[in-house]
């Protein structure tokens, strides 16, 4: 824009014309007081370097939970399914031994409370369909009716026990599940366990 107070600049009323046209003028660049670039922002390098360590620990976090490291509220390797935490153990050991193990663990054979929760085990036992698990189901005496380690007595809801016992034998008073199927057993029978802890 260009200012000339000449005469030839004002209008018929005595003001003065302004121009508005672009020649004559140019583009300086901006320029800091201190020099003659404006410096880059010290809090660049900074963010750069937070976002690529958010980053590295989203990978991290995303790699130990695939590998099972963090499980929630449970401990390692075990494994949340709805309002516990179960163990599959793979070290063998009689219905009671199996047991007191699980004790030690601050936590109970298995008790299944409903048909999902029988669902969730058959899933997870069906990819060791070789193997039997303990569970805390167990009688005092052949024939007898089935209790819980708590105290509290079995209905059949959700799966049946299927007898294994030979005619006359008095010694299958444990319960293991195999597969999908639920025996009763000699509780002398070393085999793995689940053990379950309630959140």
């Amino acid at each position: 824009m260009e200012y000339h107070s000449h005469v030839e600049n004002l209008d018929e009323d005595g003001y003065t014309q302004l121009d508005f046209s672009t020649r004559d003028i140019y583009k300086w660049p901006v320029r800091s007081e201190k020099g003659n670039q404006a410096p880059s922002s010290p809090w660049r390098p900074i963010a750069v370097a937070l976002g690529i360590l958010c980053l590295v620990a989203v990978v991290v976090a995303a790699v130990l939970g695939a590998l099972g490291v963090f499980s929630g509220p449970c401990l390692p390797n075990w494994i949340l399914h709805g309002k516990s935490c179960y163990l599959f153990s793979f070290s063998e050991n009689s219905w009671y031994g199996s047991k007191r193990y699980c004790s030690q663990l601050g936590a109970h054979l298995l008790k299944i409370d409903n048909s999902k929760e029988f669902e969730f085990i058959e899933r997870q036992t069906s990819s060791h369909r070789v193997n039997s698990f303990w569970i805390g189901l167990s009688r005092n005496q052949s024939e007898g009716p089935w209790f819980w380690e708590d105290g509290s007595a079995f209905t059949p809801n959700s799966f049946q026990v299927r007898n294994t016992a030979p005619q006359g034998s008095l010694l299958h008073n444990c319960v293991w599940i195999h597969g999908s199927e639920v025996y009763n057993q000699i509780c002398n029978i070393s085999t793995f366990s689940i053990c379950e802890k309630e959140l």
